[in-house]
């Protein structure tokens, strides 16, 4: 068979094989990558696109993204919340070019403990650690100089330095300033440790809920199409259904079955 010169037609030239880890097995055709609303009441999906089971996340990302930007140059991005696969310094710089807040979870095979100044490391979160092995306190950001402030975690502005090996000679302890140009990965504002960030970062599931509506409710999953044409049909369709449901109508009844007639014109 590796030697047939038969002709052949094939509906779907761009399928690939692929890693499916949910369910922990191959798979082949495509996968859905998604950008969503995060801060919206509803999870509303913003643009999809369609792209090689064989292709990484991060990837996925650029080739969507920017496909985003062409189709929707009016569309205006503050904050991009990504998980672990997206930790890329290039992306950081993107971000910090194009005034737009990464939050970014840490990939672990990308961390690591450093020396910093020759007498600090750095935390896989990006908090300075002291020669004790202490977590130094978040003393605040300083924006404009694009840099975070941390202080000695054993002293306070009321009682000074109570470290029985103080690392500076300051009544205050030893201060840390990290410049977010020298590693803007780890040096992220707001930090990883604060509340603000991890609130920012917990509206993630946005997304994984918004995936849901699709694939389990309105099965999206169920298409047994030949060509990307009719899947791009069958996902917008189930997208505009999301919407409709925000404006509370038709009924979740009536969507369902409006969208199964939608599937079964195939």
């Amino acid at each position: 068979m590796s030697d047939c010169s038969c002709r052949r037609k094939f509906s779907q030239p761009n399928c690939s094989w692929g890693w499916d880890s949910s369910r922990d097995k191959y798979f082949f055709g495509y996968h859905l990558y998604m950008f969503v609303a995060a801060e919206s009441e509803n999870d509303f999906p913003v643009f999809p696109m369609l792209e090689h089971a064989s292709r990484h996340d991060m990837l996925s990302f650029l080739h969507t993204f920017f496909s985003m930007k062409s189709y929707l140059p009016e569309f205006h991005r503050e904050k991009l919340i990504l998980d672990a696969a997206h930790d890329s310094y290039p992306l950081y710089d993107y971000c910090k070019a194009n005034d737009i807040t990464p939050f970014i979870d840490l990939n672990p095979d990308h961390s690591g403990h450093y020396t910093y100044k020759d007498d600090f490391t750095i935390d896989e979160d990006g908090v300075p650690v002291c020669k004790m092995g202490l977590r130094m306190h978040h003393d605040g950001v300083e924006k404009f100089k694009h840099r975070e402030k941390y202080c000695c975690p054993l002293a306070d502005r009321k009682n000074g330095c109570k470290c029985p090996n103080p690392c500076s000679d300051s009544k205050y302890g030893r201060t840390v300033h990290l410049q977010q140009k020298n590693n803007p990965r780890l040096f992220n504002i707001p930090p990883r440790d604060s509340t603000q960030w991890i609130t920012e970062y917990d509206k993630r599931t946005s997304v994984e809920r918004s995936n849901k509506r699709e694939k389990i409710d309105y099965k999206l999953e169920s298409g047994r199409h030949r060509s990307s044409k009719m899947w791009y049909c069958r996902l917008y369709a189930i997208m505009m259904l999301q919407h409709l449901d925000a404006w509370k109508m038709p009924t979740r009844v009536n969507t369902i079955f409006t969208f199964s007639r939608i599937a079964n014109t195939d």
